[in-house]
């Protein structure tokens, strides 16, 4: 049984002791177990640098107790929390502060209070669906590229909407598409009708059914700002001779719940629920490249009231988990090329969140010229949209600092080369805020296996 294994038998057995509010028809996410130690607050990355924030325990524990008796509390600190979860990898009682936040936040939507005033919910509404900005920005890249790099537009962005036109928007590309990728020599490429495409390391009907499978959940930064990225992780699993499975997933709704757009974050889940419940029902594993995606699937989607949700947490992995999980097996192929590079690791917050460590360190390890140090200097500041709001840029910024400054540290002192992180938007700003280059590390594995040369690490 893996850390991840323990965890979540941990909250099971938890969750089961905790009484049933019938107000709100759920457990009471740990109120009790509070010991009010302040170790949340000593460690959110918000509190660090922002004082009118008064941190995790003051906004979640504390004033929950005081929101059960009725009484009403100020909503406008609860934006500060960034749902990086680093309170609930911190507190000693698995307290789960952050689901206790947001759940706060979805009351007051129900119940129509502590809205925001009408720019700033237009510009909520809009960061919130990346989804549907990115299929705007994909459809001409270069255009849509070029228009928000002008000043004017950024101005004009700032001043109606309240999106910063300081904030490193991500740049967009082509759509990521199975149907793009090259198929290794001697393989063939096999499509799934309907809302699904596969890409698999099959040469025959018979081969294509015995197969070894994985869905893939590609998320929104892949799908619209880093498709090549996409294609990387593809040709690596199917290097390792699974067949990737790719439904047309929606958002995994991450940044719609950061938003505060809560029932459009579960109709999301629940469309997503419904496409992998037939692989789920095979025991088929869900990938996910994206810290925040799975996160989400892991931890969120197995509350969702929707066929699948039983499965969904226990059958999805992080990437570099699942290869670390064939590694141990004996499964993974290591047929690598040396690869001389050097590296600084930056683990995402929502990484860390999920209790698996740092299983990308581990394998890059094992590729032979590889070096790679862990950062471990905190929060990127960024933590989705929160980074791109005018009033929260600074902010972001400032959260970020001691990352920041590490890294052009290490690379003034010739220390590492560039940045390596699983988590699209940490590469955004670490680039951003640091000046140094970035790079989801499964380019270094696709080096390492002779799929190809990654230009981003030379």
């Amino acid at each position: 049984m893996n850390r991840r294994d323990v965890r979540r038998d941990g909250d099971r057995q938890a969750d089961n002791k905790l009484n049933l509010d019938p107000a709100r028809g759920e457990d009471w996410m740990h109120l009790d177990a509070c010991i009010k130690c302040g170790a949340c607050t000593a460690q959110c990355p918000v509190a660090a640098v922002y004082p009118l924030f008064p941190g995790p325990k003051s906004v979640g524990p504390d004033a929950e107790r005081l929101r059960l008796e009725g009484i009403a509390l100020a909503p406008g600190c609860l934006a500060y929390c960034t749902n990086c979860k680093t309170c609930e990898v911190t507190c000693p009682s698995s307290v789960r502060i952050t689901d206790m936040i947001l759940q706060v936040r979805r009351q007051e939507q129900e119940a129509g209070t502590g809205k925001a005033i009408c720019r700033l919910g237009m510009r909520d509404n809009l960061l919130g669906r990346a989804e549907y900005l990115g299929r705007l920005g994909t459809l001409w890249p270069p255009l849509a590229n070029t228009v928000l790099g002008w000043k004017i537009t950024r101005r004009l962005l700032e001043k109606t909407l309240g999106i910063s036109a300081r904030a490193p928007l991500p740049r967009y590309g082509r759509k990521f598409r199975t149907s793009d990728i090259v198929p290794l020599v001697g393989e063939t490429q096999s499509y799934g009708r309907g809302e699904t495409e596969s890409y698999g390391c099959v040469k025959t009907d018979q081969n294509r059914r015995s197969a070894k499978k994985v869905v893939y959940f590609p998320g929104c930064f892949i799908s619209y700002n880093d498709e090549a990225t996409g294609q990387a992780v593809v040709k690596v699993l199917e290097h390792n001779g699974f067949e990737v499975i790719v439904p047309h997933f929606h958002c995994c709704g991450v940044p719609l719940t950061a938003n505060g757009r809560f029932r459009e974050a579960t109709a999301n889940a629940q469309h997503n629920l419904g496409l992998m419940q037939p692989y789920l029902e095979q025991g088929i594993p869900v990938i996910a490249s994206c810290t925040s995606c799975g996160l989400a699937l892991k931890e969120d989607y197995p509350r969702v009231s929707a066929p699948g949700a039983q499965r969904i947490g226990a059958q999805t992995y992080d990437l570099f988990e699942f290869l670390w999980v064939l590694h141990e097996r004996g499964e993974l192929r290591k047929d690598f090329r040396e690869v001389q590079v050097s590296l600084a690791y930056h683990a995402p917050c929502h990484l860390k969140a999920q209790g698996i460590g740092t299983p990308s360190v581990r394998i890059l390890r094992l590729i032979p010229g590889v070096k790679i140090q862990e950062l471990d200097a905190g929060c990127c500041g960024l933590s989705g949209s929160f980074g791109f709001k005018a009033e929260k840029y600074e902010l972001a910024l400032q959260i970020g600092s001691t990352l920041f400054q590490r890294v052009q540290e290490g690379v003034k002192e010739e220390a590492f080369q560039a940045v390596a992180t699983e988590c699209g938007g940490c590469q955004v700003q670490i680039e951003h805020g640091s000046g140094a280059p970035s790079l989801n590390p499964v380019w270094v594995l696709y080096q390492a296996y002779g799929l190809g040369i990654s230009s981003a690490i030379g």
